[in-house]
This record gives structure tokens, C-alpha cells and sequence, in this order.
């Protein structure tokens, strides 16, 4: 387990993008968070660990894989919690994620629909980045991370078009950005502004790189 892991999350599913972006993908571990299970089941994948309040799983779902998790002895480890909790499903699922120190997570079903579930997603991403692990919450028009340090971004990654940096923390110094056609250096970004949406590689640039001193960046690959 552990590994490269994909979390499926309640939020909205495109599921004709989900199963041409994890095609051809290997994870080791794959985690749901409660209707997260129902995206399994489309997409025909076996899943490594489920844990939700289960109040948005469809109830036929949910029985069939408690019946044959049980009927065939399955090693998915399984965990309920109260609807009335302090953390949301996601939150729960990245701490266990980031307990079984995973080399890279991708998030999928964590947009769409509600937006305060949206920030939520965006600001528990600061678990896995308090312990180095890359994480990834990925749409059909975005794939969006946090930074505090350097993030490459491969041309090879040319789904989405354009690149974007906000802040998450109140400010963010020493910002710089290469191979993008508005490059930045030693820059200081502060909420509230929009100068950094919208950017995209430079013309013969195989890469793009985001730096900074302190605080935390938002970055966002996205098309339209």
C-alpha cells in the first residue's frame, strides 16, 4: 500500500475524464471517501481503504461492497464516523493517506457542487505539504497543489493551458516564476490581488517553475 495513491472524493465526477486521466496511470493505493465509492464502482476500480459518515454513498453501493468485502475476506480496511464530526470526509482520508507516507496523491471528485467543501479541499492540502508529499486535486479543467518552496510544472502537462498563483497565506515573498510568458522575480504577493491569474508557458520553455521564500502558493494549472 502507500505508494502513489488516488483518493476519490464525494465531490462532482466527470467520469469520462476520470477514466482517460487514470488510464495508463499505476497507483498503488486507492482510497474513497464516501460516495468516492460510488465512483469506484463506475470506474471499475478496486479501492485499498473507505471511510465516510456514508450519507451521500447510494445505500444499494455501500450494501454490496460491506456483503462481499465480507464474502471474500478483502484486506479494504473500512472505517465509519459519525455525520456530526469536527473534520470532513476528505480531511479524515488525507491524515490516513499521510500516516502511510505516500510517494504522490492525486484527488479526484474534490470540485464541483459545494464550494465551501471546495476550500476545505484547498486548505487540507496543507497536510501532505507539511510532509513533503506531492498532492494534486485534479479536474477536467484544473490540477491544482500548494506550494511553500519550488514546484516544477512539465510542458508534458499540457492538458491545461494556463498557469496561475495565489496566495493562500496572507502573503508570500521571494516569488519567482520562469519559463512562463509573464516571468516574476523576488516578487511579494498578498491576498486580495489578481496579477498572478491567467500566465502561461513561454514560447520553447519544456518547463515552468514556481518559487518562493515564505509562505504558501496556490498553484493552478487550468483550461478553459
Amino acid at each position: 500500500m502507500a505508494g502513489k495513491t488516488l483518493i476519490l472524493g464525494g465531490g462532482t465526477f466527470d467520469y469520462a475524464f476520470a477514466k482517460e486521466y487514470i488510464q495508463g496511470q499505476m497507483f498503488d493505493t486507492v482510497v474513497c471517501a464516501d460516495s468516492g465509492l460510488d465512483a469506484a464502482k463506475k470506474l471499475g476500480l478496486d479501492i485499498d481503504f473507505l471511510l465516510g459518515d456514508f450519507d451521500s454513498v447510494q445505500k444499494d453501493t455501500l450494501a454490496r461492497f460491506m456483503e462481499e468485502n465480507a464474502l471474500n475476506g478483502s484486506n479494504t480496511k473500512f472505517a465509519r464516523y459519525p455525520a456530526e464530526k469536527d473534520y470532513t470526509d476528505m480531511h479524515l482520508i488525507l491524515e490516513w493517506v499521510v500516516e502511510q507516507k505516500p510517494s504522490e496523491i492525486i484527488i479526484l471528485g474534490a470540485t464541483g457542487g459545494r464550494l465551501d467543501h471546495l476550500v476545505a479541499n484547498i486548505n487540507i492540502l496543507m497536510l501532505p505539504l507539511a510532509n513533503n508529499i506531492p498532492a494534486y486535486i485534479v479536474d477536467r479543467h484544473n490540477k491544482l497543489c500548494l506550494t511553500g518552496n519550488r514546484h516544477v510544472i512539465k510542458r508534458e502537462d499540457g492538458h491545461w493551458k494556463y498557469i496561475s498563483v495565489y496566495p493562500l497565506t496572507d502573503k508570500v515573498t521571494g516569488v519567482n516564476l520562469s519559463g512562463v510568458k509573464y516571468p516574476l522575480e523576488d516578487a511579494v504577493l498578498e491576498k486580495g490581488g489578481s496579477t498572478t491569474v491567467s500566465n502561461e508557458f513561454a514560447k520553447n520553455a519544456s518547463e515552468a517553475v514556481v518559487s518562493l521564500d515564505t509562505g504558501i502558493l496556490i498553484v493552478i494549472q487550468s483550461k478553459d
